[in-house]
């Protein structure tokens, strides 16, 4: 089905002047990558997406599928200089499409906090090579901001049970970038088992946790009461996604919910930080 759709997209006149081939063209399939890139200031070269990205810079930006259901026709159709990817596996239909308008395929896999910093300097370096000359000072900006962000100690010094969805309740285990954070600030994550594990009400109850952060725009439910008397809400979508913004301001949603811990537990005589 790749190759027939590979043969479909080269066959068929491309819908894009020639002229409008020149500096880079970016077709990003992962919303960290795009992120990523627009934090280094490429957002305007991108011209090709998936779904779920946000590209402000040019916000009528082609779909082109995800990684696992990309349109290769599409992507062929946009001439793109950069193909950009989040996958541990490789895709030849894409790559051989890459070749074909001569453009580059860069897969990355995040997970951890450690991905996303080894992605900045060869994403910069790639961005200089398309003209986007001012990337390698911005991923070096990007650094030494997260290294200050995380320099000082959060105050809850209890476990935290981080979750992602609380029906059913799913939270970021060890190994994962949310950990990552907060452990660097020197918080303890509740939650032992590795990755995103789906876990049960009882599971959360018996966790006991200091505290019970909940990231994203759900809230959180009544029964939790049983489990934490700390219950914060916290709607940072930057902890959501591991990229260069992550780096920054995941530690800085992370504090306003230390804060807000701080605040439940020092309101309530006699329950542990």
């Amino acid at each position: 089905m790749y190759l027939l759709a590979y043969t479909a997209a080269c066959d068929r006149p491309t819908p894009v002047a020639p002229n409008a081939h020149a500096g880079a063209r970016i077709v990003s399939l992962s919303p960290a990558l795009t992120r990523t890139v627009t934090e280094l200031g490429g957002g305007a070269a991108i011209v090709g997406r998936t779904p779920w990205c946000e590209t402000p810079q040019a916000a009528d930006v082609r779909i082109v599928g995800s990684h696992e259901d990309r349109d290769l026709e599409a992507i062929a159709a946009l001439h793109p200089t950069l193909i950009l990817r989040q996958s541990s596996v490789a895709d030849p239909a894409l790559e051989m499409v890459a070749r074909s308008v001569g453009a580059e395929v860069h897969t990355w896999h995040f997970d951890r906090v450690a991905d996303v910093q080894a992605s900045l300097v060869p994403i910069a370096n790639l961005l200089v090579e398309a003209g986007i000359t001012t990337a390698p000072e911005t991923a070096a900006r990007i650094t030494a901001l997260h290294h200050e962000a995380v320099a000082a100690p959060v105050r809850t010094t209890g476990p935290v049970l981080f979750l992602f969805a609380v029906d059913p309740p799913m939270a970021f285990g060890t190994g994962t970038y949310v950990d990552d954070l907060w452990t660097a600030m020197g918080g303890s994550n509740a939650m032992r088992r590795p990755g995103y594990p789906a876990i049960t009400a009882e599971d959360v109850v018996r966790l006991a946790p200091a505290a019970i952060i909940s990231i994203g725009s759900s809230s959180i439910p009544a029964w939790m009461t049983d489990a934490s008397r700390a219950r914060v809400a916290l709607d940072a979508p930057d902890l959501l996604e591991p990229s260069a913004r992550m780096l920054v301001q995941g530690p800085a949603s992370l504090r306003r919910a230390d804060d807000a811990i701080v605040a439940m537990t020092d309101a309530q005589p006699g329950v542990s930080k």
